[in-house]
């Protein structure tokens, strides 16, 4: 079920990217909250076993005006990712006004891995690795495309940290 799962939301994140206009795209005011709330449970399979507490905090609901498919894709990536790479310890999720940031306590990375990390079928430690190596290709290509900058913190054996700056809803392309 997982790998038909992960296998559907590669295949939407490569149409979503083919398309020829963000026109074709239905896009709305997205709650970036609920959003992270449906990728968390959808997650979930990843964390059996481990059960890595992961806590979101928000002081208000983040509105981005952005398909809601987008939105899914991008942040569900990189909650896999954070499930995935940290066998112990916890994930934070924080929402503020104009961003989202997922710090987990896992493996981290050394610099020259955080410098490949969007390289397509790039996979870190091939011991600890999981999946193609291209959902934070897909990340970075759609926060590129929608103008939402990345950044990213990681330090070996204490964990990540990215953040994904999003513009309000209320500003214009």
């Amino acid at each position: 079920k997982r790998a038909t799962d992960d296998m559907e939301d590669l295949t939407e994140a490569f149409l979503l990217l083919a398309r020829e206009s963000d026109n074709a795209l239905s896009t709305g005011r997205v709650s970036v909250n609920d959003v992270i709330d449906e990728e968390i449970d959808r997650a979930q399979a990843l964390n059996r076993g481990k059960d890595i507490p992961i806590k979101v905090s928000s002081d208000n609901d983040l509105l981005v005006n952005a398909p809601d498919k987008v939105i899914s894709v991008l942040l569900g990536n990189l909650i896999r990712n954070a499930i995935l790479y940290t066998e112990q310890g916890h994930i934070d999720i924080t929402i503020t006004d104009n961003s989202v940031i997922i710090a987990d306590s896992g493996i981290g990375m050394q610099k020259d891995q955080v410098a490949q990390i969007f390289s397509p079928f790039y996979r870190g430690n091939d011991n600890n690795s999981v999946g193609h190596g291209v959902g934070l290709t897909i990340v970075k290509r759609l926060s590129d495309r929608f103008g939402w900058p990345l950044s990213i913190d990681s330090t070996p054996n204490e964990g990540t940290r990215i953040e994904i700056i999003f513009k309000p809803s209320g500003s214009s392309d």
